[in-house]
């Protein structure tokens, strides 16, 4: 067996696990908001070490591939979901053991996301790029062309997501990445952690208000999707009027803490969107 095989046995060994505790997790956690963490974080890494294990094991470049596009397609969307599920689990009163809730009365608007102009040319561009992704793969599969619908969406997603009146920095954007991955491998290992002592007292459920000083719609927003993936923290809820997100923590232990968690998220969202933003955190 060569050693790019061991590595993706090993990879899949390690999938294998995590997906476990999230299935654990869901099962054993004491509300829908904590079950949320496990499907979230737990159950994202998993499927993700799967299917770059899958690739490597199988010494394909091309399986390999397509389990890194599994593996971003599962964290660009796993935050999303934990979100929007969590939300409609509070919102039925499914929670009932939080020690702290600061969105209890809480009358303010979700964020709301205006809808972008149609353009004539994006539906072209789009096609063009899955044109460019079957011809890259040198197959016109059904497979393949589904594929390529999936990426050129993602693709287009993003390019949309940019063309605002803040511009990203792509030296802010590795950073932001980097500093992401590390929350990533250290949230899962505390999920796991809790999944294995089931009994463990420590699990304080909160949720606790947190006021964002980013001034770009992109930067809360990716500030509130990469909250899901730090230690024992999901947001629950993006306001308006004031820009405020509301954020169910597992380990309460004061309000400061969690926003000061959230602060360092700004922080480093306003590197990747630095007009404006930088200004605004920095001054927080």
């Amino acid at each position: 067996m060569t050693p790019v095989a061991v590595l993706g046995t090993v990879l899949m060994g390690a999938g294998t696990v995590f997906s476990l505790l999230a299935a654990w997790g869901i099962l054993d956690f004491p509300s829908p908001l904590a079950r949320m963490h496990a499907a979230t974080k737990s159950a994202s890494l998993g499927l993700a070490l799967l299917a770059i294990g899958a690739g490597a094991a199988a010494e394909s470049w091309a399986l390999t591939g397509v389990g890194f596009l599994v593996a971003v397609f599962m964290f660009v969307t796993a935050p999303i979901t934990g979100h929007m599920v969590g939300r409609a689990a509070y919102l039925a009163g499914q929670v009932d053991t939080l020690v702290h809730d600061d969105l209890a009365g809480v009358d303010s608007e979700p964020l709301r996301i205006g809808r972008p102009e149609r353009s004539v040319r994006r539906p072209l561009r789009w096609a063009a790029l899955v044109l460019i992704w079957m011809i890259l793969w040198r197959d016109l599969a059904f497979g393949t062309l589904i594929g390529g619908m999936l990426v050129a969406t993602l693709i287009e997603g993003l390019r949309k997501s940019f063309a605002d009146d803040t511009k990203a920095s792509l030296a802010g954007l590795v950073i932001f990445l980097v500093r992401y991955a590390g929350m990533v491998v250290v949230s899962n290992l505390r999920v796991a952690w809790e999944v294995i002592t089931p009994r463990n007292e420590r699990i304080r459920e909160a949720i606790v208000a947190v006021p964002l000083q980013v001034g770009s719609l992109n930067a809360a927003l990716l500030v509130a999707n990469a909250v899901s993936f730090t230690p024992g923290s999901l947001a629950v809820e993006l306001t308006e009027e004031p820009t405020t997100l509301y954020v169910h923590v597992l380990h309460f232990s004061t309000v400061d803490e969690v926003r000061e968690t959230v602060r360092s998220l700004e922080r480093l969202a306003a590197r990747v969107y630095p007009d404006r933003t930088g200004e605004a955190v920095g001054n927080g």
